[in-house]
Parts: C-alpha cells; sequence; structure tokens
C-alpha cells in the first residue's frame, strides 16, 4: 500500500526489524506507529510496551495475519491503539491512522503545553520456571530475591524487591523463609475483584524482616487456587512494577493461564535446568517453546545442581540446549535442606558457601551491579549419546 498517495499522510521513516523501530521512535517521536506483527529482532509485544515508555504520545497500529485475537489482546494490553487484520484496504488504513492521530493530539499539545518530568522506571519482573517439578525453583526463587532484598540496602538508594508465589497449590515460600503469613494471594483475589490498587496490596504482603523482602504468598490449601484468576495475576504484576524496583516470581511446572501471564509481563525468564535426562530433555523443548513466543534474550537457562556426578556434563548440556548458561548452582544437600528445615535463607545464614556466592553473584548481575558477559557460545558435543538422543 503507497501512503505516499494521500497527502495528508507523511511518511518519515521505515525500520527493518524491532530494535530499528524502537531507535527510530526514539529519535523521530513520529505520531503514529505501522507495526508488522511477525517484525524480526525484537517481537512485536515488547516494541509496543517499548515505544509506549519512551514516546506514550505515539499511536501504535499493528497489522495482524488473520484473526488472532489472543495476540490482538496482548497487544492492546501492551498499549496498540488499533489492531488491523488481513486482508484490509487501503482505505480502512488511511482512516485508521486519521483517527488514531486525532486521538492521541490532545496527549501532544499537553506535552508542548506542560514540561514532561522524568518518569518513574516502572519494576522489572524476574520470572523463575521449569518444566520439571522438584529442580529447585522455589529454593532458588526465594534465596535470589533475599539476596537482592539485602543488596539493596548496601550504600545508594535501596531498591524495593518484592517475591510472588505462584505456586498456587503447593506454595512453600513462607515455609523456606519461616512466615506465618496472615495473608495471601488468595484474600486479595476476593478483596481486590473490583481492582487491585497499591494500597490494598500492601496489606497482604508479608515482609521478612531479616532482609526487608516483601512476599505475596500462596494460598494456605489447594483448593483456593481455583480463586485466583488471569485478572488478579495481571493486576498483581502490574500493581507491583508500579511500587517495586524488582519483582522475583516462583511460577508452576504447568503452562497454565496465570503463568503466561507472568511469563508475559516478565523481563526475564530464569528458565532451571538440572543434570537429569528427563529434566533435559523437559527443559530443551519448553526452551523451544518460549523461543516461539518471547525474544531470545528474555529466556536464560540457569542449571542447578551444576556439580553432580552423574555422567551428564556441561558440554552435554549447552550441546542439547544450544544456549549459553547464565548461571551454575552448584549442589549442596546438606545446605539446602538445613536451610528450608528451620526456615533461614542459606544466602544470609550460610553466605560463605558455594551455592550462597553463586546464587548471591547472579542476584548481583540480575540488579545491575556486575557487568560481567555470559559464557561463550555454546559448546559443541562430541557424539556422546546425550547429542544423539535430542537430534
Amino acid at each position: 500500500m503507497q501512503l505516499e498517495r494521500d497527502r495528508t499522510i507523511e511518511v518519515v521513516s521505515e525500520a527493518s526489524d524491532g530494535r530499528q523501530t524502537v531507535e527510530q521512535v526514539r529519535a523521530l517521536r513520529p505520531n503514529v506507529v505501522l507495526l508488522e506483527s511477525a517484525i524480526t529482532g525484537l517481537d512485536s509485544i515488547a516494541v509496543i510496551e517499548q515505544i509506549d515508555t519512551i514516546s506514550p504520545e505515539t499511536a501504535v497500529i499493528m497489522f495482524l495475519e488473520g484473526a488472532d485475537m489472543d495476540l490482538m489482546r496482548r497487544s492492546m494490553r501492551a498499549g496498540a491503539f488499533d489492531c488491523l487484520s488481513r486482508p484490509f484496504s487501503q482505505e480502512e488504513l488511511v482512516s485508521t491512522i486519521k483517527t488514531a492521530y486525532q486521538s492521541t493530539a490532545r496527549a501532544r499539545e499537553a506535552l508542548v503545553a506542560v514540561p514532561v518530568p522524568v518518569a518513574k522506571a516502572r519494576g522489572e519482573i524476574i520470572a523463575v520456571y521449569s518444566p520439571q517439578g522438584g529442580a529447585g525453583k522455589s529454593m532458588l526463587s526465594a534465596n535470589l530475591a533475599v539476596a537482592m532484598a539485602k543488596a539493596a540496602g548496601e550504600g545508594g538508594h535501596p531498591p524495593r524487591v518484592a517475591l510472588v508465589d505462584l505456586n498456587l497449590q503447593f506454595g512453600d515460600i513462607d515455609l523456606m523463609l519461616n512466615l506465618s503469613p496472615q495473608n495471601t494471594i488468595a484474600g486479595l483475589a476476593q478483596k481486590g475483584h473490583g481492582g487491585i490498587d497499591a494500597e490494598l496490596l500492601e496489606q497482604y504482603l508479608t515482609l521478612h524482616t531479616e532482609s526487608g523482602l516483601r512476599i505475596l504468598v500462596a494460598p494456605s490449601t489447594p483448593q483456593y487456587a481455583e480463586s485466583i484468576t488471569v485478572y488478579t495475576v495481571e493486576q498483581v504484576m502490574e500493581t507491583l512494577r508500579e511500587n517495586y524496583d524488582v519483582i522475583v516470581v516462583d511460577t508452576p511446572s504447568q503452562l497454565q493461564d496465570t503463568t503466561l501471564a507472568v511469563l508475559d509481563a516478565a523481563k526475564t525468564i530464569l528458565l532451571l535446568a538440572s543434570l537429569d535426562l528427563l529434566a533435559l530433555h523437559k527443559t530443551r523443548t519448553a526452551l523451544e517453546m518460549l523461543r516461539q513466543l518471547y525474544a531470545p534474550e528474555k529466556i536464560q537457562v540457569v542449571l542447578n545442581r551444576a556439580n553432580s556426578d552423574v555422567g551428564i556434563s556441561l558440554d552435554d548440556v549447552q550441546s542439547v540446549l544450544n544456549v549459553p548458561l547464565r548461571a551454575q548452582i552448584p549442589s549442596d544437600g546438606r545446605i539446602v535442606v538445613t536451610s528450608i528445615n528451620e526456615g533461614k535463607p542459606f544466602v544470609l545464614h550460610n553466605s560463605q558457601t558455594v551455592i550462597a556466592k553463586q546464587i548471591n553473584k547472579l542476584a548481583m548481575e540480575l540488579l545491575g551491579r556486575e557487568t560481567e558477559a555470559l559464557e561463550a557460545g555454546a559448546a559443541r558435543g562430541n557424539g556422546s549419546f546425550l547429542k544423539k538422543l535430542f537430534k
């Protein structure tokens, strides 16, 4: 379609991929952006979110291939003005562009009339996920969040850190941190059916006094899990992002709607793997699925029990998954089990152990306190039985 034919519309730039689109918007601040849903380089939802952050007066119109209602919903939630499903006419496109321009005119006038204050940065969500039960998600989530909250007070402006236990049927973060919560996410869902604001949410967060971490605890019994809807989870994530700098979410292994809502909102997904044949197979399957949904840099693989002597090497793992490892957490059963039994996170009470140092290091890197590069590219296998199995 040739928009140049319409003299009322000026095409100021074109971009070849998602990252270039964001950079062009940052430099030019256009009134309207036309975005292909299948854009490369950065997924379209991430592009919409970034445009909404750096240029909220810019209206985004997304082009969809067919009536993809799920993508349309996610796009509108991310900040798109409208979505057009192919095929559409030149007249329909021009009409939508003009409507978008008129609808955002007031926002542009306000920007000209009033100096724009520096926008408050929104919190980053870190989702800890594994398709395999018993992989150590809760252990990593609890200790990672505590390490971040503890690091927050070491000079400078302390960021606020929150931890959400999304294992709605059998969550146990409260036990790991020796908490006796009065309120859980189930009560919040019941109280906040009309909307969840910061004041209400704070009433349902439990304080871990040793670290300053705030925790939204899972329901006390499994039957309350069904009361937690996608709407509740989305509201919780959005409100936490407005009021906390980092939100760590311990997710269940099942990819249910509430889990996907968190993965959608997350800046980083820590995909937990282990030196176990079946677990590794599930991890690879999950990795392939997540790569279809999100930008590759959003998914970072963490190897738990990395020093286990089970006949599977690090080279085997990287060859099978074909990604660099974000971190390697060693196995230390005595420290971990004692920590859980006593409700004392080992990153605080056994901070000199290797496992605690590795999680503290990961916490510092995720907070931006260290700039170490990821490990070099995926190692090539040597024809092991593991590589053959996954061909």
